[in-house]
């Protein structure tokens, strides 16, 4: 199960869960990775001049809860 520790914005919400079932079911990543990977995509995303996208409120609240492959 991956839940969020707190509210997060549906945006940042829609684009964690695109890429993270996308590494899970496109790619075959196990749960751990494709969510660390989906994490750190949002973490990292930059607009045209360089500025984050998301704060660490948008990316740093969900978890694994479960088996993690």
């Amino acid at each position: 199960v991956i839940t969020s520790l707190w509210n997060v914005p549906d945006e940042a919400t829609r684009e964690l869960m695109l890429d993270f079932y996308r590494r899970l079911w496109v790619e075959g990543k196990s749960k751990h990775q494709a969510l660390w990977e989906a994490k750190l995509r949002l973490r990292d995303a930059r607009d045209e001049h360089g500025r984050p996208l998301y704060t660490t409120r948008d990316w740093g609240a969900w978890v694994l809860t479960g088996e993690p492959d």
